[in-house]
């Protein structure tokens, strides 16, 4: 199929549609953890109950992904990518409502399932509408939102919490999630699907008025299929080595944005505040690095911007570990990481979308992300336990050592570039 190649203004509308949905998406999941001091005080749980609180929202995303990909393939990408940030808002509001610490879960959980389905609805619906020649770029902003929205949280946090307390925060977060929730009414559904959705209406004599049942039966044989086709052959071959990638880079990654601030409090004596700006900031440089990775793999393909960026990245941990004897030099080390450590996930987006067909890649993309927040999930359950018998070393030496040279591995066997 001839793709156009031409940028139009409505690409560059639904590039910052999907970067300001998972931007609010991250912000939500960022809120809580700086929020997390607060509500550990307020509803009397440790660190080790808050990582596990984490941890099931993860899972809970994981179970979410396996249904909403199915979901996209079968009622489309604009009516999922619309419904998913209403939930995701609906989880945000009621946490500033929280009266116990179960209802905090409870909310929490329903936050943390919706958010991280964004991510999957995102890719999709950008990766289908846009030029080929200009999505690496325009997908490495999209996937920039996460540290956007991190960044974000990290300001509503630092200048609400000390004069409104910590539920204003979850209640500020709400705003901007409402006017996006009006504006994505204006996203169209990508052509590539509704071609596709054509030629299955047509060979299944699909008709619009069909009862609940009969929505209920095809959604069940659509979701039968999707399955059965993804687990496949060369889609089975393609998912398997992007879900050994991506939760290579989720530990790599996710190793140092879960210790960086308890390793700036425990050994350079920085309080929540301080460590609060440092993330924002790094935060911001992500964003930068995110893009920048996303164009350099549209130019030197994914292959040679995953070889600069993981192993720039992993020459900088082991600077942290080894040359990070007071606060400045951790602090240039740190910064540099978010660029070029962190700058990994401009490309992943397209990893989990393009190598699959598009009848089945909704589904692709939310069960390939799925473990994505299934490495989270382990991550979070098990980083303060971690913490307190192991230290940091070991966990930066597996980064350096284990995680980042196996995303390499099976980033040269997946693509072709």
């Amino acid at each position: 199929m001839n793709e156009p190649q031409k940028l139009r203004s409505y690409h560059l509308f639904l590039t910052f549609i999907t970067f300001l949905g998972w931007m609010i998406s991250a912000m939500d999941a960022s809120l809580f953890f700086f929020i997390g001091p607060h509500l550990m005080e307020q509803f009397d749980f440790d660190l080790k109950i808050f990582g596990f609180i984490v941890g099931g929202g993860f899972l809970l995303a994981v179970i979410f992904s396996i249904f909403v990909g199915p979901l996209m393939d079968f009622w489309g990408r604009k009516l999922v990518f619309q419904w998913i940030l209403v939930l995701v808002t609906m989880g945000t509001f009621l946490s500033g409502l929280a009266w116990s610490f179960s209802s905090l879960v409870i909310f929490r959980l329903i936050a943390t399932g919706g958010a991280f389905a964004e991510y999957a609805v995102g890719a999709t619906i950008l990766m289908e509408s846009v030029p080929k020649k200009h999505r690496g770029w325009l997908m490495g902003i999209m996937a920039a939102g996460w540290p956007a929205g991190t960044a974000l949280a990290g300001v509503i946090t630092i200048y609400s919490i000390p004069s409104l307390g910590w539920r204003s925060a979850f209640f500020i977060a709400t705003i901007p999630a409402f006017i996006v929730i009006v504006i994505r009414l204006f996203v169209e559904e990508p052509e590539q699907f509704m071609k596709e959705r054509k030629l299955r209406i047509n060979s299944t004599n699909y008709h619009m008025k069909a009862t609940l049942n009969e929505l209920i039966n095809s959604y069940i044989d659509k979701f039968k299929f999707a399955y059965n086709m993804l687990l496949t052959g060369k889609n089975l071959y393609n998912s398997i080595l992007v879900w050994i990638y991506i939760n290579s880079a989720v530990f790599a990654y996710s190793i140092l944005i879960w210790f960086a601030p308890y390793w700036m409090s425990d050994a350079f004596g920085l309080n929540l505040t301080q460590t609060t700006y440092v993330t924002v900031l790094g935060s911001l440089i992500s964003v930068l690095g995110y893009i920048c990775c996303g164009w350099l793999g549209g130019q030197l393909g994914i292959r040679r911007a995953s070889l600069i960026f993981i192993s720039i990245g992993s020459l900088l941990i082991i600077w942290l570990n080894y040359a990070s004897s007071d606060f400045s030099s951790f602090l240039k080390g740190f910064l540099l990481w978010n660029f070029f450590g962190a700058g990994i996930w401009g490309i992943i987006p397209r990893m989990f979308t393009e190598r699959f067909p598009t009848r089945v890649r909704g589904t692709a993309a939310s069960v390939n992300s799925a473990s994505c927040w299934l490495g989270w999930a382990i991550v979070s359950s098990s980083s303060p336990f971690v913490l307190e018998n192991f230290g940091y070393g070991i966990v930066i030496y597996a980064s350096v050592i284990v995680f980042s040279p196996l995303a390499l591995i099976t980033t040269w066997i997946m693509t072709k570039d």
